[in-house]
């Protein structure tokens, strides 16, 4: 009766510590959200020869921006700004090896915004180019708010600032 007893207590233990446990096993059980994944490859998509304009990983914003500058270039039968060339390369043409050149950079992150340099030689013969890449994280992914060519004198441009210009037919 004496190592029932003592069982029996041993067993209420081993129950009560495993109940008491519950809570931390619980919390280790539910699966913890995956690391944020890099801005660097929605930048690296730009670059992507198969991605069809439509397909860049643009923001809310970027997206109706364009949209609005593509529907004037509709209404006026013609290219408007932000529109006549392409932003990646921050030129309307470039050697067909470029991307060889590529190089990124993230030059600052936090949970929400991140911040994306892209350097590359647009033609073998020319400096390297910077493009800019501002990134927010929109529906658990990183998403191009805006890019940019920052340089001195007329040489420097902003999309965003573009499309707003192009969609008013400038």
């Amino acid at each position: 009766m004496k190592n029932d007893v003592a069982f029996n207590r041993r067993l209420f233990l081993s129950a009560a510590a495993f109940i008491a446990m519950q809570p931390a096993f619980a919390q280790q059980a539910v699966p913890q959200p995956a690391a944020a994944p890099d801005p660097q490859n929605a930048v690296k998509a730009m670059y992507n020869p198969r991605l069809k304009p439509e397909q860049r990983p643009y923001s809310r914003r970027l997206k109706a921006l364009e949209a609005a500058a593509a529907k004037k270039s509709r209404e006026i039968g013609e290219p408007v700004s932000g529109q006549d060339f392409d932003p990646a390369t921050g030129s309307q043409d470039y050697d067909d090896d470029f991307r060889k050149s590529l190089r990124y950079k993230t030059a600052s992150q936090d949970a929400q915004k991140a911040v994306v340099e892209a350097t590359m030689r647009v033609f073998k013969t020319d400096k390297p180019v910077t493009i800019t890449y501002e990134l927010v994280f929109e529906g658990n992914a990183w998403r191009i708010n805006d890019i940019a060519r920052i340089a001195p004198g007329d040489d420097g441009w902003r999309l965003s600032t573009l499309l707003i210009k192009g969609a008013k037919g400038e």
